[in-house]
């Protein structure tokens, strides 16, 4: 008889830090990173039984509800200070009960934990250590990266020590890591030398590949058909390198900039943008489905001038539509975009280097860029997922 085969993803923040006025907990819940490679896995691989775990603050007792024929479960946090640092004991106690039923049971349970640099995913891997566990990489940095890269907490030193000293410990207990860049593969393999590391992206759907003309798309958006139009999608907030576009687009009266996205900062650089008289940049919100699809078949190129990113979805959505790309060596970038083949390198928080890159590129602009999007079909994506469920121990 064949050996059931059960996984259960793992996040490990409050989802209610992200709640707002036209989303409710479990909206966002449902549309969470781990939540996404789940559903995935169950449309694929429908005999797996999938569910999704969660630690929640704002949540009194345990909780479970259905969604795309998976268990959602929620659970209470025991302590909750800062994002990030949420952890539930009820929890912990839950995936105790849950290993030792599916050993009785003959179930193969897989432990897959989306993110791990937090407190939460480590004491997992620390508690769990002879169950097979899978950590999927979400963007994160190991505790000392962090510390470098946002300096108002030096004054809590001791404690990233604390934890750059436990992941060194606890990463060797998993088995399998996907990760988005270059430099989150060489940490892993010098910190868990025995296990396997490979870079694995989320993924996107079919329909992304159904490029429509750029005039048609034009025409149903309402934007001028021989206007350079480029656009940016993504978090409105300083890591984005939204100021370094804004101070650009001064230099390029030719073109049109449409911006994708919001945050609390998006008020901010609207004011920005009125201080430098900008009439050619346009702030569109929140821009999704159809729509979304329409503005990437209608522009010239993306342009993302990120200073920190892992592997943006965006890029690969891009590519879908073939829409070349212009964007910063930085994450798990220089692993999907090669210079002058399918986008445009730019430097970091260098508005310059922009204004060169976008004139380069209307000079001479990239085509036939669809082909480097077929890596990152969900079909691809889950299949290599799956195959590391199904290995042995």
């Amino acid at each position: 008889m064949k050996q059931k085969l059960k996984v259960i993803h793992i996040e490990h923040c409050s989802h209610s830090y992200f709640v707002s006025s036209d989303k409710n907990l479990d909206e966002v819940v449902k549309g969470s990173w781990g939540t996404q490679v789940a559903r995935e896995v169950k449309r694929f691989y429908p005999d797996i039984e999938v569910e999704c775990w969660f630690p929640e603050k704002i949540e009194k007792k345990k909780r479970i509800f259905e969604y795309s024929n998976m268990k959602m479960k929620i659970f209470p946090t025991t302590f909750s200070p800062m994002y990030a640092l949420d952890f539930s004991l009820q929890m912990i106690n839950s995936l105790k009960k849950e290993i030792n039923k599916c050993k009785k049971e003959n179930i193969k349970l897989i432990i897959h934990i989306h993110e791990y640099h937090n407190l939460h995913g480590l004491i997992i891997a620390r508690l769990f250590k002879k169950q097979k566990m899978i950590a999927q990489h979400h963007g994160g940095s190991w505790p000392l990266k962090h510390l470098k890269q946002t300096r108002k907490y030096l004054l809590f030193f001791p404690f990233f020590l604390i934890g750059q000293i436990l992941e060194k410990m606890v990463l060797k207990n998993i088995k399998c890591f996907f990760v988005l860049s270059q430099e989150e593969m060489d940490y892993i393999r010098k910190t868990s030398p025995n296990s396997k590391v490979k870079f694995q992206t989320m993924g996107i759907e079919e329909e992304y590949f159904k490029v429509i003309n750029k005039q048609s798309a034009r025409r149903k958006l309402k934007l001028q058909i021989n206007k350079k139009i480029f656009i940016f999608i993504g978090r409105i907030n300083k890591e984005k390198g939204i100021k370094y576009l804004l101070d650009a687009m001064k230099n390029l009266s030719n073109v049109d900039l449409k911006i994708i996205g919001y945050t609390q900062s998006i008020d901010y650089f609207k004011e920005y943008s009125k201080k430098l008289k900008l009439k050619n940049v346009e702030f569109l919100g929140g821009v999704f489905g159809k729509k979304k699809m329409l503005y990437l078949s209608a522009a010239d190129a993306l342009i993302l001038p990120s200073s920190k990113e892992g592997a943006p979805v965006t890029i690969m959505e891009a590519f879908a539509r073939n829409l070349p790309v212009i964007v910063t060596n930085v994450g798990g970038i220089p692993l999907m975009v090669k210079d002058k083949r399918n986008g445009l390198i730019i430097k970091e928080k260098n508005s310059r280097d922009i204004v060169r890159a976008i004139n380069e590129f209307i000079e001479k602009p990239l085509k036939n860029v669809k082909e480097y999007a077929k890596p990152y079909k969900w079909k691809r994506i889950i299949e290599n997922i799956a195959k590391e469920y199904k290995n042995g121990n």
